[in-house]
C-alpha cells in the first residue's frame, strides 16, 4: 500500500457523528474540587535572567503547570475521594479484626506508608497525606501527625 492509497483510505472514513460528542450534563464540574486538595509542586524552570517556569496549554486556552490543568487535578481529586472512600471501609475491618490490638492511629499510618512505598501508584504523597486525612475524618479518628499536610507559607 502507498502513501497516496493510505491517505484516500483515510479521507474515505466518515466523521464522528455529532451526537458523540459530550453533552453538558456529562462535563465535569472542576470548581468542586477542594481549596485544600494538593497541587502538583512546579518542577521545571529554566535559569537565565528572568526565571521561566514549564507551562501547558489547555483546552480553553489557559496556562498550567504540568499535572495542574482543572481537568487533571478534577480526576486526581476523584481518585483519591474514591480512594479514600476503600480505605475507610479497609481500616474499619482492620480494626475488628487482625489488627484489633493497633492504635487507630497505628492503622492509618501503616496504610499510608504502604501507599507511599507503591511509588506514585496511588499518586504523590502530598495528595496521599490529603487521602488518609480524609480517611480520619470519614471515621471520626484523630488525624495521626506523621500525615497531617504542612501549613501554608
Amino acid at each position: 500500500m502507498t502513501v497516496r492509497t493510505f491517505l484516500r483510505d483515510l479521507s474515505s472514513i466518515p466523521d464522528a457523528a455529532p451526537e458523540t460528542a459530550p453533552t453538558m450534563s456529562e462535563t465535569h464540574d472542576y470548581t468542586a474540587v477542594p481549596a485544600d486538595y494538593p497541587y502538583y509542586p512546579v518542577r521545571g524552570a529554566v535559569s537565565g535572567f528572568q526565571p521561566k517556569v514549564l507551562l501547558t496549554r489547555s483546552a480553553d486556552g489557559t496556562f498550567h503547570s504540568p499535572g495542574n490543568k482543572p481537568e487533571q487535578r478534577w480526576r486526581d481529586w476523584q481518585y483519591s475521594s474514591e480512594l479514600a472512600t476503600a480505605m475507610a471501609r479497609k481500616c474499619l475491618e482492620s480494626k475488628s479484626g487482625k489488627r484489633s490490638h493497633m492504635s487507630e492511629e497505628q492503622i492509618i499510618v501503616q496504610y499510608y506508608e504502604r501507599a507511599v512505598a507503591a511509588g506514585g501508584r496511588y499518586g504523590t504523597e502530598e495528595q496521599l497525606k490529603w487521602t488518609f486525612c480524609r480517611v480520619a475524618q470519614t471515621l471520626g479518628w484523630p488525624i495521626p501527625t506523621a500525615i497531617r499536610p504542612l501549613p501554608k507559607l
